[in-house]
């Protein structure tokens, strides 16, 4: 595949993926928030928060060097996939009986009632994920990004169609059993990934010492990293529930909507990056890294300014529309974190390339820094200015750990600021010129 395909193919795929992940949550989202009380509905947030932390920390650990070693070894392709297997059972074990074992813990510090079970639920339909989690990865490794855009939707469009129909039918439907239907859908997305993956899989049974030492002393930073990062971006989320009530919860998840719009093209950009830095690393073609690097984080910018002025002009006439006059102390919250969107971009895409570049422990490291001065800044916020102060603690925390990032890449790679910041702009008129043209050749 040529580069130019590549990126059109790859970026096309990722972006439906998590367009359509995106609508049909943001559509599901603003379903359960008519069918449930705020607080009801914060009980629900904490639960699908704990259950991301899991996923993504576990995803972290096994994606991340599974694709790195998988591109730049393909000759052991079998070997590589058996050890990254072996120790998905292995941390899916773990996850398993941690997250069994500190339910209740759970449920009494946030004063949820209903949390404990909904999480017992999702420990049952835990070992489904193992091999799903393998197949997901595995199709990124291969660089088919169109059948990982079949799989990626095979859960979330089920369960958005599910609570659907309850909704439109006018049927109860308590958390318990949402938490039943939502864990079912892991089994349609198992068979869905299965299907797609096939003709991937290769595995030469035994247990071999090598690639499961590389595997783990790689995956191990970057399952820190994963954890703590998701643990930082719901700081805010966990202490409003400890401080304050499920209702807060509610109000910041709201907000947290909104601005996951942006998680569209920055996730889409990073997924589709890290691969291809990885690869052009292994070769040692450094300035090919930092290229991308510079048209990577450029091109997410240039969705940031425009989400920013959006938000900012519309941001009480969208908490209306989404989830109605109830929700509108979300407003400020909302603004305040908006700001993030000029933010994030640079600190997603500075901690993917660490990776990529093989310095996952600085990664790490940073974003424990993140975790730790979240956790202080939104403490010391919420305590003084409830909801609004874990806004505060976020922006805070994420803005001095991206700037120590940004540095901190720019030590191995030689990165030209300037260049990105006008490929930010230059996309601009690109996107109308290519608008046009499409339009120009459109038949009447």
């Amino acid at each position: 595949m040529t580069p130019k395909n590549y990126w059109l193919t790859s970026g096309f795929f990722t972006m439906m993926h998590k367009a359509i992940d995106f609508l049909v949550g943001f559509l599901g989202f603003m379903i359960l928030v008519r069918i449930y009380s705020p607080e009801s509905f914060g009980i629900w947030v904490l639960f699908i928060t704990i259950v991301t932390i899991i996923e993504l920390s576990r995803n972290g650990y096994l994606q991340n060097g599974l694709i790195k070693f998988l591109v730049s070894d393909t000759n052991q392709d079998g070997e590589i996939q058996m050890s990254s297997l072996q120790q998905n059972i292995i941390l899916t074990l773990i996850l398993m009986l941690s997250t069994y074992a500190l339910a209740p813990y759970a449920e009494s510090v946030f004063g949820a009632p209903g949390l404990s079970k909904l999480l017992r639920i999702h420990v049952y339909f835990t070992p489904f994920l193992i091999f799903h989690t393998h197949n997901l990865i595995l199709m990124q490794a291969k660089f088919n990004f169109r059948s990982y855009f079949f799989a990626g939707i095979s859960k979330t469009v089920p369960f958005f169609i599910c609570i659907s129909f309850f909704y439109i039918s006018n049927i109860d439907l308590d958390l318990i059993q949402l938490g039943w239907i939502y864990n079912f859908c892991y089994i349609i997305a198992l068979l869905s990934s299965h299907i797609q993956v096939r003709k991937y899989l290769n595995f030469v049974w035994g247990w071999n010492s090598y690639w499961f030492s590389k595997l783990f002393h790689f995956g191990i930073y970057v399952f820190g990293t994963n954890l703590l990062s998701v643990i930082s971006s719901s700081m805010d989320k966990f202490l409003l529930g400890a401080l304050l009530t499920p209702i807060e919860v509610a109000m910041a998840n709201s907000a947290g909507r909104v601005t996951n719009l942006l998680d569209i093209p920055i996730n889409s950009i990073a997924s589709i990056s890290f691969p291809k830095a990885s690869d052009a690393h292994e070769r040692k073609q450094h300035a090919e890294v930092s290229k991308t690097y510079e048209l990577t984080l450029g091109a997410m910018l240039s969705f940031s300014f425009l989400y920013l002025i959006a938000i900012l002009l519309f941001s009480k006439t969208i908490i209306l529309f989404i989830v109605g006059k109830d929700y509108l102390a979300t407003v400020p919250y909302l603004q305040v974190i908006s700001l993030l969107a000029l933010v994030r971009p640079l600190d997603r895409q500075s901690g993917v390339f660490l990776d990529a570049i093989g310095k996952p422990s600085y990664n790490m490291v940073l974003v424990f820094t993140t975790m730790l001065s979240g956790a202080l800044f939104s403490w010391f916020f919420i305590s003084r200015y409830g909801l609004m102060g874990g806004a505060y603690g976020i922006m805070l925390s994420l803005t001095i750990t991206a700037v120590i990032k940004s540095f901190i890449l720019n030590r191995f790679l030689k990165i030209n600021y300037l260049n990105i910041l006008k490929q930010a702009l230059r996309n601009y008129p690109l996107a109308i010129r290519l608008g046009w043209s499409k339009i120009k050749r459109k038949p009447l």
